[in-house]
């Protein structure tokens, strides 16, 4: 029974911590389990691992989900059967972004949470008030780079000099 509750939370994207899988334990059992009995719990079903999960901003978990992927793509083969021949690789543009933490902020708790094993994504939901450069880079599908943009919320801009003409893109 407790195997499929932490398999059901696990594939709705809701990981839990060891801790919420032994306080479910004890409401199921009428008692606390031992210690080192999710050790055993989680030896006994080796289709789910104890692991710590990567943190997803939740503005970024309400789009990560297979409906609105499949979307994006379904429209994207639209654009290409709308212009004879598709869209020319060099007008295909992949955008990415990169926050980098400036200063001290909150330690990594450390906290595991529990997964399937299966599943390469293992993300948690964590909000975090923090001061963050972002690094924007940007390629298009035949190759062609445009350098980093830096996005600062205010203050001076950090120094870029020592970077030569030859590292922009890398």
């Amino acid at each position: 029974m407790l195997v499929q509750w932490v398999s059901h939370h696990a594939k709705m994207g809701m990981p839990y911590s060891i801790k919420d899988l032994q306080a479910e334990a004890a409401k199921m059992a009428g008692r606390e389990p031992g210690r080192q009995w999710h050790r055993r719990f989680l030896k006994k079903f080796p289709e789910i691992q104890s692991s710590k999960g990567t943190k997803l901003d939740p503005k970024c978990a309400k789009h990560f989900n297979e409906a609105i992927i499949n979307n994006y793509f379904d429209q994207l083969k639209r654009l290409h059967a709308h212009f004879p021949g598709g869209i020319p690789p060099q007008h295909i543009w992949n955008m990415d972004e990169k926050g980098i933490q400036m200063g001290g902020g909150q330690k990594n708790s450390g906290r595991k949470y529990l997964f399937l094993k299966h599943k390469k994504q293992k993300y948690h939901i964590q909000s975090n008030n923090l001061e963050l450069v972002t690094v924007i880079e940007c390629v298009s599908a035949a190759g062609e780079v445009v350098p980093p943009s830096f996005c600062l919320q205010e203050g001076s801009l950090p120094d870029l000099c020592g970077l030569g003409n030859n590292q922009w893109g890398r």
